[in-house]
């Protein structure tokens, strides 16, 4: 590859064996020589030479400039509130990376105070976070390695933006990657553990060989720098293993007495000693202390929190280990180029969120301090860890404190000062040694003390699924969005700043207003998340939910809907006639409920609708007629109305649904077999000013094996006849400009790799005649609707499943 100046003077250091590294600003710095801030380039330099006799020197970390093209789209949302995994921190450069249960991997240029999503055609992020990896750096800095839930070895030359499989990379069947680990002198070797093995790459990760003499799942890999070559220590269950020639062959050089495993593996050299560390087996004495809560949590969870404990065993050159008191659960972690800093964390199979828990060691393991315990169970009230040491968060503060541990954990391979882990709902960092930790997925955005109700702002790391944004009729400013797992949120700045507004189950699915007060919000509400995607799609059966009231923008929630065993149930839609104070809640299978008296009292009302269940995913009402219009789909798993899906009308003071579906014309190339319309999803109906009503657009998901049926469907005759426009397979959205009703939006899920149809985010400007693709967002795989701005008509927002909304141009 061509190397800029920067890369080629980077190359001649490390040729003379020069070290990078960031700040070490931990007091606990191995003993030696106190680093020393230089003037003018915020970086450190410290040399000292450790005990090999190889000559430490750390220069300040490269700073990666901000491309403009990346913030095209802005990210909107509160951040945090889902899983995370991967949390990897360069030793080189300023960036981090962190990843997605959703499928998005996220890179930060500056150490987590932004981030920035990579684009689904370049690479994802697996959402099985049991096999989730960290990203590997090189001290080549633009060099970067990936493996998408351990398989898939990717490398990058642009720090990230843009990646290709290594072909090179040979892994066996089932065979996956846990971990990278570069080696700081020398850009050319790179190493990757694995289930059953060590591989390196002696070219910068172009080629890579499986090395023999081991086996077994790599539990940590050391490299010991010397000045004729660098040691590899390698861990795995049954010993610890050591090549004297860059990986040529080894022996092993410590074997665990008795049924002893090694769990976890860490080690670092600074001028005073070398110090090795593990993790064992022994779960059951060194989490003994639990004990007592056998009868509360059960069998299974107490042998789940055995399994994943041990004690710590700290170790020095001669290989000789020394059993601690001290328990560890997945993840114990050391600087290279520091013998006296550990961190030891919890587990996320601990019970009583104790895996929440990091300690750290400033003398090699002879005592432990408690740096963070996110959720205190043993306080009466539990308590969360205090404001003075943890940045709160809307996730946290509005929703709960729900980490049970982290699912990844990283630190800074050069400053054990930079650490942070990630859970289900949080990403905690912190750049002090563990004194204070950040929340690096949001930006408090209020005044005051951080607390429920208050305002946020995104920092780009967003993982959340937002359903459907919706703005108030009548005051722009105002805007609800609609949310899995944290409810929802409300925006009173035109969608600048989120707080949260949870009405009471997991999901918010919609909301209707009362354009005559901005203060009224209707939302219906349910306890299954993530509609209609995959089992999701099928009738509600035991879910709960209802339809709710809020009379203060959302603070709080009133339930109108009656709760027993007819209408607690879960609701997708719901529309509001405010000329005749009636309500419709569209339920996830019982059809429409109805109210006439604004909420005091309701009936269902499913006249004219097919037999059996009734899921209703959109309604509308016609802000001018007061007709309503109802989405019947699919009564999945049975599909014994396909005959009977679609647009179905109320007119103003009727007594019966009517079906606008007359000749459903079948595509070309779609087999004579398959049937249409099994699933409809959204529809949207011409509302502008002196329309007839009779242009009507709806699209439907593939489901009950249509392949490739459906699509995007216009009807210019109020649905005597149908035509598709477009095919697109899992299509979730379709939004029409009521202001210039040629142009519509159409948003859906879509298999990046084409295989699948098509997906993504298309929008015509002529009704329909032609499509294009808006290939500009990164999130390619999950878009979920699209909201024209009523402020600024140039603009839109988008919204996702798993990344929430991006807010940015209409595209041309």
């Amino acid at each position: 590859m061509m190397y800029l100046p920067r890369k080629q003077l980077l190359l001649c250091l490390l040729s003379l064996f020069v070290m990078f590294s960031c700040k070490q600003s931990d007091s606990g710095n191995g003993g030696g020589s106190t680093p020393t801030e230089t003037t003018g380039g915020g970086g450190v330099i410290e040399e000292h030479t450790n005990t090999s006799g190889f000559v430490f020197k750390t220069l300040s970390e490269y700073q990666f400039p901000d491309d403009p093209n990346t913030h095209i789209y802005e990210p909107r949302g509160i951040g945090g509130g889902g899983a995370m995994s991967g949390f990897s921190i360069s030793p080189y450069s300023s960036l981090w990376f962190v990843g997605t249960d959703m499928g998005t991997l996220f890179r930060s240029i500056n150490r987590g105070l932004s981030w920035i999503p990579v684009n689904h055609f370049q690479t994802t992020y697996s959402s099985d976070l049991d096999s989730a990896v960290g990203i590997g750096f090189s001290p080549d800095t633009d060099i970067v390695f990936h493996a998408p839930a351990g398989r898939t070895p990717m490398r990058s030359e642009d720090a990230g933006v843009t990646w290709s499989r290594i072909t090179a990379f040979a892994l066996a069947s089932g065979e996956k990657i846990k971990y990278w680990r570069a080696n700081s002198y020398d850009a050319n070797y790179m190493y990757a553990g694995t289930t059953t093995g060590l591989w390196q790459s002696r070219d910068a990760g172009v080629t890579w060989a499986k090395l023999s003499g081991i086996s077994g799942e790599a539990r940590g890999t050391y490299i010991d720098y010397h000045t004729d070559g660098h040691i590899i220590y390698h861990a795995t269950p049954t010993g610890i293993w050591k090549s004297v020639n860059q990986g040529s062959s080894f022996s092993r050089v410590y074997l665990p007495s008795g049924s002893t495993q090694i769990r976890a593996f860490t080690a670092g050299r600074d001028e005073n000693k070398i110090t090795f560390a593990f993790i064992d087996n022994n779960g059951a004495n060194a989490c003994s202390s639990v004990a007592g809560f056998a009868n509360d949590w059960g069998a299974t969870s107490m042998n789940a929190h055995y399994a994943h404990c041990g004690y710590v065993w700290i170790g020095n050159e001669a290989m000789s280990f020394t059993r601690t008191n001290k328990e560890g659960g997945d993840y114990i972690k050391m600087a290279e180029n520091n013998s006296n800093i550990i961190v030891v964390t919890g587990s996320t199979e601990w019970i009583r969120q104790y895996g929440t828990k990091v300690w750290k060691s400033t003398d090699a393991g002879a005592s432990w301090t408690l740096k963070l315990n996110q959720y205190n169970y043993d306080v009466t009230p539990y308590a969360p860890w205090g404001q003075d040491k943890l940045e709160y968060s809307a996730a946290a503060l509005d929703i709960g404190w729900d980490d049970s541990g982290y699912e990844s954990f990283d630190m800074h391979l050069r400053s054990p000062a930079t650490m942070g882990g990630t859970g289900y709902y949080f990403l905690h960092t912190s750049k002090n040694g563990g004194d204070f930790w950040n929340a690096p997925f949001t930006k408090y955005a209020d005044t005051g003390t951080r607390a429920k109700g208050k305002k946020w702002k995104s920092t780009g790391l967003e993982v959340t699924s937002v359903y459907r944004f919706k703005f108030h009729p009548t005051n722009s400013q105002i805007g609800y969005a609609a949310m899995a797992d944290m409810g929802g949120m409300m925006t009173e700045d035109g969608g600048k700043t989120y707080r949260i507004t949870k009405v009471a189950y997991n999901s918010n699915y919609d909301y209707a207003f009362d354009p005559n007060n901005d203060q009224v919000v209707f939302a219906v509400s349910g306890s299954q998340h993530d509609y209609p995607m995959e089992w999701h799609a099928n009738a509600a059966s035991g879910d709960e939910g209802g339809v709710y009231k809020s009379s203060n923008r959302g603070v709080s929630w009133m339930r109108i809907s009656p709760n027993n065993s007819t209408f607690n149930r879960q609701f997708l839609s719901i529309g509001y006639d405010d000329n005749t104070n009636t309500l419709y809640a569209g339920a996830h299978g019982s059809g429409i409920a109805r109210s006439t008296d604004g909420g005091s009292s309701w009936s269902f009302f499913n006249t004219g609708l097919p037999a059996g269940d009734k899921i209703i995913p959109q309604i509308e009402v016609d802000p001018d007629t007061g007709g309503v219009y109802a989405l019947v789909t699919g009564n999945a798993p049975s599909f014994t109305n396909q005959a009977s899906t679609g647009i179905y009308y109320l007119a103003p003071g009727g007594s019966s649904w009517t079906l606008l579906r007359g000749t459903v014309n079948r595509p070309a190339g779609v087999d004579a077999n398959t049937k249409l319309w099994y699933y409809p999803t959204a529809f949207a109906v011409d509302f502008s000013n002196g329309s007839n009503r009779g242009t009507l657009y709806l699209v439907d998901y593939e489901n009950n094996s249509n392949w490739l049926a459906t699509g995007v469907w216009k009807s210019t005759d109020r649905g005597a006849t149908w035509s598709r426009q477009m095919q697109f397979t899992h299509p979730t959205s379709v939004t029409l400009d009521q202001e210039d009703p040629s142009s519509v939006y159409v948003s859906g899920l879509h298999t990046v790799d084409g295989t699948w149809g098509n997906g993504g985010m298309y929008y015509t400007s002529n009704g329909g005649a032609s499509w294009k693709k808006n290939t500009i967002p990164a999130y390619q795989s999950n878009a979920r609707s699209a909201t024209i701005d009523p402020n600024d008509r140039t603009q839109l927002f988008y919204t996702f499943f798993g990344s929430a909304m991006l807010y940015g141009p209409r595209p041309q």
